[in-house]
């Protein structure tokens, strides 16, 4: 794969600079190595929820 510009998987914006992001899941070799990236403050990305008692 190229090391084009990276998109959010979340949102489809990029990540650049002013809106950084990490890779989150890599996908497997057979898809070849794809990286999965999510801004870290990205502005469609839902609040945590609890799912669980504490």
């Amino acid at each position: 794969m190229s090391e084009g510009t990276r998109f959010c998987s979340y949102c489809d914006e990029p990540i650049t600079e002013e809106r950084p992001g990490t890779p989150v899941v890599k996908i497997s070799i057979s898809a070849g190595g794809a990286r999965l990236w999510l801004h870290d403050k990205c502005p469609k990305r839902p609040a945590f929820v609890r799912r669980y008692p504490a």
